[in-house]
């Protein structure tokens, strides 16, 4: 063989001189954008993944969506019927708001149990895990891991990794945030108060107790 023809036969194998090689494996660029790839979640969607930031917007939004049609729904009834006390003394309109109201319930609980699966998609673990809600103690560690854990950086098993938040869904998460503290703060303005008052009672009645005793 000839020094060209070693030549020529070298720079096939590496696949130098310009020359496209047609069972080339693809380059690295290709697993990057898989690395890369992400996906826009939808609001009510039954599959794909969310992060913790979304996880907590979409539970809050739907649960206050909910209350609001079933407001809406009992305010026109309200207002067919002539006021809100004719509109409960109407056994009918009664039945069909609590059937109404059923049924947002219904589908609320529905929609918080895929909000889970997601949530536990996008730590990578099986869906099937959202049954530890139904273990007392467990579900408030489950609840906490699904508020608190990060998700998986990068795709998974269950799928790539969702956009970043939104400014949208970042404002929504102040608000909730917000909202949860004021309440929180509302429940120990009054329950605090209310034990010191149980207190003072028992203490009273003890002492008088304690009087008739002796």
């Amino acid at each position: 063989m000839t020094e060209a023809d070693l030549f020529i036969s070298n720079h096939y194998r590496k696949g130098g001189g310009g020359m496209n090689q047609p069972y080339q494996a693809p380059s690295a660029d290709v697993c990057i954008a898989k690395v890369d790839e992400r996906y826009q979640p939808k609001f009510f969607a039954a599959s794909g993944r969310i992060g913790r930031m979304r996880y907590v917007v979409y539970a809050f939004g739907l649960t206050m969506l909910s209350y609001l049609a079933i407001a809406i729904v009992g305010g026109i009834l309200a207002a067919i019927m002539g006021g809100f006390d004719s509109a409960s003394a109407n056994s009918g309109a009664t039945m069909l708001l609590g059937f109404l109201a059923m049924v947002v319930m219904l589908f609320i609980l529905v929609m918080t149990v895929i909000y889970a699966i997601r949530r536990l998609n996008d730590i990578n673990a099986s869906g099937w895990f959202v049954l530890l809600f139904l273990v007392p103690i467990v579900n408030l560690i489950m609840g906490l891991l699904l508020i608190f854990m990060p998700g998986t950086k990068g795709p998974n098993k269950f799928g790539p990794k969702p956009v970043a938040n939104s400014g949208g869904v970042v404002a929504a998460f102040v608000v909730v945030a917000v909202l949860f503290v004021g309440y929180i703060g509302v429940l120990m303005a009054v329950a605090v108060p209310a034990y010191n008052q149980y207190v003072e009672r028992a203490q009273a009645a003890s002492e008088m107790q304690y009087d008739y005793d002796y």
